[in-house]
């Protein structure tokens, strides 16, 4: 799931490009390999989206409610059907409701990146809860299943206990400040001293959970880190980043991936995407921005009281831009962010709150009829770009390219 702005948009200014930051044990922003002048596209072996089933942000409820089954089997069979994946990651709080959506994808034919996620729990809580949902999936990978299990997704921000701070928000604008003390000339050697202790944390952290995972589930195990967190990927089958791109350049975002290649493992980029009005594609993860609550009439309360451009096009054309860098670097599995987000619905002008989240189908409101039938929900631009673009990796992978 796409982080706090702040965390985004101002930590990843203290990175080389976008990459992890200097501080934590693997030292993953050493050299980057030589690039070829010529990089050669390869086609994933998995590429999907990534679909919520429900997520609790803060105290208002979880992200997806009600949990409709009818409707969450029209979604997967259209992401299976319609945009030709061949893999989906799942991601919510309730097990049950990952289970249920699970087993819907694998009779659609898809691999499931399993990640059960509860936001803002303490560590030791958060490792019971992980430990349990991995019960829950070797279930399914006992009932022929064909899963990845994801430990968790950028902990030091959705978890309460590696970063301090209340919230997601709070613990990225402390990450933010930190990495800007720790980096900026002179650089502070206290600063960086805290970061390297917290990547420290961090890993110890997911090598316990991993430990735990495997002891309940005998598959695929990886995790979805984002680009600050220098992950020690040896607990792991996987390499998981969320490889969003903003102000790097394309050379840049492939060293990205490569820099990851010396631990000889397939790398997946867990999420990417942008969302969709004029000007999103350069603000990344951090596009999501521009909108700073709702008002009880149903307009959008926008930053500096500027309605975005609709630009459906500007995310179409990002993500296939990022899914083509993402193939000439070799990544052996994508999913786009995301599939659908009912929480923030279109509508006209600054109703359209749509604009700023990074589905690929736009939802409708209540007060519209279309809103009742199935699905609820139109195309967009971005749906039919990834619709095109899957469907030419699936004819590679029928005539064995």
């Amino acid at each position: 799931m796409a982080s706090s702005p702040i965390a985004r948009r101002e930590l990843l200014r203290y990175s080389a490009g976008g990459v992890a930051l200097p501080f934590a044990l693997n030292t993953v922003s050493g050299s980057t390999p030589a690039e070829s002048p010529t990089p050669t596209p390869h086609r994933p072996r998995h590429y999907g989206v990534v679909y919520d089933v429900g997520l609790r942000f803060g105290p208002e409820g979880l992200s997806v409610e009600p949990f409709d089954e009818a409707l969450v089997r029209y979604d997967i069979n259209s992401i299976a059907v319609e945009l030709h994946a061949n893999a989906i990651r799942i991601e919510g709080e309730v097990i049950d409701r990952l289970v249920t959506a699970t087993r819907i994808a694998h009779a659609a034919g898809l691999t499931v990146y399993f990640n059960p996620w509860k936001m803002n729990a303490g560590l030791d809580e958060t490792g019971t809860y992980v430990a349990e949902a991995a019960q829950a999936a070797e279930r399914l990978r006992r009932e022929g299943v064909d899963i990845v299990f994801l430990v968790g997704c950028e902990l030091t921000i959705f978890t309460d206990g590696i970063y301090p701070g209340a919230s997601y928000a709070e613990r990225g604008a402390w990450l933010a400040e930190q990495a800007r003390l720790a980096y900026t000339p002179p650089g502070s050697p206290e600063a960086q001293k805290t970061l390297v202790e917290k990547a420290e944390l961090l890993n110890v952290t997911l090598r316990s959970y991993a430990a735990d995972v495997r002891r309940n589930f005998h598959g695929v195990v990886s995790y979805a880190a984002g680009l600050w967190e220098d992950v020690d990927w040896s607990p792991f089958d996987i390499v998981g980043l969320d490889a969003y791109r903003d102000s790097q350049t394309e050379k840049e975002y492939r060293a990205t991936f490569r820099r990851y290649r010396k631990y000889g493992k397939p790398i997946a980029s867990m999420e990417f995407g942008c969302c969709k009005y004029a000007g999103a594609g350069a603000r990344g993860a951090g596009g999501f921005i521009v909108l700073q609550g709702a008002n009880p009439d149903g307009t959008g309360i926008w930053a500096d009281g500027i309605v975005p451009t609709r630009d459906e096009a500007e995310q179409a054309e990002y993500i296939e831009t990022q899914i083509d860098l993402m193939t000439e670097a070799k990544v052996d599995a994508l999913f786009v962010f995301e599939f659908s987000k009912p929480a923030l619905p279109t509508g006209d002008g600054a109703k359209d709150l749509d604009m700023a989240n990074f589905a690929i189908v736009s939802t409708y409101p209540a007060s519209d009829p279309r809103s009742q039938q199935m699905p609820p929900w139109k195309r967009t631009e971005g749906f039919r770009r990834v619709s095109k673009i899957f469907a030419r990796f699936a004819t590679e992978a029928g005539s064995g390219r």
